[in-house]
């Protein structure tokens, strides 16, 4: 279908695998998929939004009582796998998370789940985002997030750092900006919630390489966004990072390079 969407990221093969690996990233550094706070019932109401591949739902579902729903929503279907692979209480639809939802769906949700929604925000306004995932919410309901703190890196070698400070300069000047990623508890707080955990961390060094791999993956696919709406003032610049990024790639399995994210980690509920 045609997208009228501004996802500076891919929806390719590749991009789905990348996602399908980022989940096992998050779940090794986590350790669950569904936080052990939340507590599990019979009738659950389970939402994610940004599904992409639906990797969280499907790998949820097993882990629920038959009777638990589970519903994933993204602005575009074309990384949902066919509907036969389906489990029979999940079921992925096409939503824009950035406006407020339909009646149908307000209040309906036990657990909202979002995770690493920092390249789909430009300019810091994540306040559509999180109206509409408390408005999915019923009262009392819990919201888990995870996100990726691209401000506060993990950078290892020289070639690596050297990048590291190019790239923000670039996001700066199309308007990605990623501090607002460190700020999602207290926004939560300020709708309301009570935050039961906040938390940035980092990756264990045997999940080092693997945010690495993925990481460097998902800048690509962010270039050739870049690159389909780039001003001419601005080649020289991205030119520079693609050059860049494609040697790092080539170094990163066995050079000693690290590039990571920090991880974040949000677990609130909404007011009764």
């Amino acid at each position: 279908m045609a997208h009228t969407d501004d996802y500076v990221l891919g929806r390719s093969l590749s991009d789905s695998v990348r996602l399908d690996a980022q989940h096992l990233l998050w779940k090794l550094h986590t350790g669950h998929t569904l936080h052990p706070q939340i507590p599990i019932a019979d009738g659950m109401k389970v939402a994610e939004i940004g599904t992409g591949t639906g990797i969280w739902i499907f790998d949820l579902a097993k882990d629920l009582p038959r009777t638990a729903q589970l519903h994933g929503f993204d602005i575009s279907q074309d990384q949902f796998p066919s509907r036969a692979l389906w489990p029979p209480n999940v079921s992925l639809r096409v939503l824009n998370s950035l406006v407020d939802p339909p009646p149908s769906l307000a209040g309906r949700y036990d657990v909202v789940h979002v995770r690493m929604w920092a390249s789909n925000i430009k300019d810091r306004d994540f306040g559509p985002l999180i109206s509409h995932v408390l408005r999915l919410l019923k009262p009392g309901g819990y919201v888990q997030w995870e996100e990726a703190d691209l401000v506060h890196q993990v950078v290892e070698g020289a070639r690596a750092q050297q990048f590291g400070e190019k790239v923000p300069v670039l996001f700066g000047k199309v308007g990605l900006d990623y501090r607002w990623a460190s700020d999602i508890h207290h926004r939560l707080q300020k709708a309301r919630c009570t935050v039961l955990r906040f938390k940035r961390g980092r990756f264990q060094s045997f999940l080092a390489q693997k945010c690495t791999e993925t990481y460097l993956l998902a800048l690509a696919e962010i270039f050739r966004g870049i690159r389909k709406s780039c001003t001419d003032d601005l080649l020289p610049l991205l030119s520079e990072c693609e050059a860049d990024l494609q040697e790092l790639s080539a170094l990163h399995s066995n050079k000693g390079v690290v590039y990571n994210w920090s991880p974040i980690e949000v677990l609130a509920r909404k007011g009764e």
